[in-house]
């Protein structure tokens, strides 16, 4: 019963690129989460997770010495289905100044 209450803790693999390799044309970035350490390199977090990436990145280099950075644009989650804003302005600048004009 003991065994059935444990957490499984994941382990989180942890990638290394020099900069010369990161600046080539033809990079993909590993993952979303990354730091760049003080020698140049770009040390990538293979979690989707950021709480763990920085917990990761803080037991590997101390707390507080470095915060984990987002390698993309982070998707927004959009209430429609076909990926549209879900909000849309209600004025337009063309005859939006004639209701401030005094009658």
């Amino acid at each position: 019963m003991a065994k059935a209450l444990e957490k499984k803790v994941k382990e989180i693999r942890v990638s290394y690129v020099e900069y010369e390799n990161y600046i080539a044309y033809d990079f993909v970035d590993l993952s979303t989460w990354f730091i760049v350490n003080a020698s140049q390199q770009y040390v990538f977090f293979h979690t989707s997770d950021r709480a763990l990436a920085q917990q990761t990145c803080n037991s590997l280099y101390g707390i507080g010495f470095y915060t984990v950075k987002t390698s993309k644009t982070q998707k927004t989650k959009s209430k429609q289905e076909g990926g549209g804003l879900s909000c849309s302005g209600i004025n337009s600048r063309k005859g939006f100044a004639a209701n401030l004009r005094p009658s």
